[in-house]
């Protein structure tokens, strides 16, 4: 687990649960792991496909900075046109990059670690739906053992409920998971940006 903070930010459109997908997190870590969090939007526009930037935080210590990430750890990337549509700033030679793009998993680019996933895919064979947030959780958690797999499955059951909904998002996170555990398996992004 890190003993400095770690800093994570997703970018999705409107409508994607980008911002879910921060909460999840942040309250996976505060309510079953044992970490303080914080996870908060930044939205342009509002409405449905503008881009949405979310954040969540996470420390051992009481978290006082409220800005946006100016240095992620991880970006979460739901649209992979956002990219050439946003300010990248944040993004540094460190950060991990999980996209959700039909290439499917590679580690490819020049500086940032990128990590592509076909998540809509996944999303619509076990949710039946393209909200990829809870696959795309699933597969960061995998690759960087930042959290408990159990915690982050207790995190989405708190948020969704037992009944389907609950069930099906949990199998998504565990599905994601699985792609990320696989890889990270074969690679070092648990040691870089997770547990290690």
């Amino acid at each position: 687990m890190p003993t400095t903070m770690h800093e994570t930010v997703w970018l999705g459109r409107g409508g994607q649960g980008a911002f879910t997908a921060a909460r999840l997190l942040g309250l996976a870590a505060v309510r079953f792991a044992g970490k303080q969090a914080l996870a908060f939007p930044s939205f342009g526009p509002e409405r449905r496909g503008a881009p949405v930037f979310a954040y969540t935080r996470i420390a051992d210590r009481p978290i006082r900075d409220r800005s946006a990430v100016r240095r992620a750890d991880v970006a979460v990337v739901m649209d992979e046109s956002l990219l050439d549509q946003v300010s990248t700033d944040f993004l540094v030679a460190e950060s991990l990059v999980i996209i959700d793009a039909e290439a499917g998993p590679t580690d490819a680019g020049s500086g940032e670690r990128f990590f592509r996933v076909p998540a809509r895919k996944i999303a619509r064979d076990i949710l039946g739906s393209d909200h990829t947030n809870t696959v795309l959780l699933g597969v960061f958690i995998g690759l960087t053992g930042l959290l408990p797999i159990d915690a982050v499955t207790a995190g989405i059951v708190a948020e969704f409920g037992q009944g389907a909904k609950g069930g099906k998002n949990v199998a998504a996170f565990r599905c994601g998971w699985e792609v990320g555990r696989a890889s990270s398996e074969t690679g070092d992004a648990a040691r870089r940006y997770g547990h290690g």
